[in-house]
């Protein structure tokens, strides 16, 4: 009993991990109101859980900063290429969706399944960015090819966000930390993946930023 009140117990430390995950998702959202930073701070919020997650982050906002500012540039690229990419995808989604024809019904399905390798590649690149450099086409290649290598994985991280987004439903209260909660939670699976594509030798050198 004494050791499940000791601060150092791994029950008390995610809990305040998730506690610093609810903190960092408010002020997450107050980053993306101009919108067009969306990207940089969704990079920064995984480059913060991603070393949170390890034990490795000093500051939470001073990591946040950092890589909101190092990573800026390419973050807002892609995001900027991805919204476009999103914004002609739903529209054709809708589009064919009500076309009573058999050819509405067909690019309805191939639209649908591409939207969904899109969302796979949405929900890999920003932590890709955050814990490596490389060319925006080649973040692009690898979220896509990753994603599919580790789709159960894949899995699992979409169903935490939507388990996390029905419980929001429930207790609006809880929209203010889902971004953080979730990207939290995820950053365990992250680690885990990533971590299989650097080399032991290097995992503390330049290949990983910070």
């Amino acid at each position: 009993m004494n050791n499940f009140f000791n601060l150092d117990n791994p029950v008390w430390q995610f809990i305040g991990k998730a506690f610093n995950a609810c903190l960092l998702s408010i002020f997450y959202l107050i980053v993306c109101i101009p919108i067009v930073t969306i990207g940089p701070a969704t990079t920064a919020l995984y480059y913060t859980f991603l070393k949170l997650v390890k034990d490795e982050e000093s500051y939470l906002l001073r990591e946040f900063f950092h890589s909101f500012k190092q990573n800026l540039k390419q973050s807002f690229i892609v995001w900027l290429i991805l919204s476009i990419m999103g914004t002609i995808l739903v529209i054709d989604i809708f589009y064919f969706k009500y076309i009573p024809s058999t050819k509405g019904v067909i690019f309805y399905y191939i639209i649908f399944t591409i939207f969904l390798f899109y969302l796979a590649i949405y929900l890999y690149i920003f932590p890709l960015i955050a814990k490596f450099e490389n060319t925006t086409k080649n973040m692009f290649k690898f979220a896509f090819l990753i994603s599919i290598k580790h789709l159960g994985w894949t899995i699992i991280m979409v169903a935490i966000a939507i388990m996390l987004f029905l419980i929001s439903l429930r207790i609006p209260p809880i929209i203010l930390f889902l971004p953080g909660l979730t990207a939290f939670l995820q950053s365990y699976i992250f680690n885990y993946i990533f971590d299989m594509y650097i080399p032991k030798e290097t995992i503390d050198n330049e290949i990983n930023k910070g």
